[in-house]
């Protein structure tokens, strides 16, 4: 029986890859692609106490509003191929060489595919959708939204 932590939810899988060559070249192609996209509002945060000190120094008064929003399901519904090309768009607005570009969408593409699991000794790979837990995935993720904002 598998117990959820939200009533009538379904079980994502969230696999523990940080042993595989996979996890080890997605932590270090994260870093090449945060280079290479230069997205323009990134914030990034290590911890929820980083948050709250930061949160404590800010100045707001009666006309301020603070919202925060959560996307259900956001990485296990992300399209692959739109990823791919919204990821183009990132790469040539910051006029990388046509070869990078190439290079790094080909990385790209490989390291996304590489989201399966396995359950009762049968191996599943999801149709679309980012790894929970991959060292990229807040990064893809960051791109998309972007991209939609």
């Amino acid at each position: 029986m598998h117990k959820t932590h939200k009533e009538n939810e379904s079980v994502r899988p969230i696999v523990n890859n940080i042993q595989t060559q996979y996890y080890k070249i997605a932590k270090y192609f994260n870093k090449s692609l945060n280079n290479l996209v230069c997205l323009p509002y990134t914030y990034t945060t290590k911890s929820s106490r980083e948050i709250a000190q930061e949160l404590n120094i800010i100045q707001i008064n009666k006309h301020n509003k603070m919202i925060t929003l959560d996307i259900k399901n956001l990485y296990v519904n992300l399209p692959i191929e739109n990823i791919l090309h919204i990821t183009k768009f990132w790469l040539n607005k910051h006029k990388n060489e046509n070869k990078i570009t190439e290079q790094t969408l080909h990385l790209l593409k490989i390291i996304l595919k590489q989201n399966f699991f396995q359950y009762n000794n049968q191996f599943f790979q999801p149709e679309k959708g980012i790894a929970m837990r991959s060292p990229i995935s807040n990064t893809i993720a960051e791109i998309y939204l972007q991209f939609l904002e």
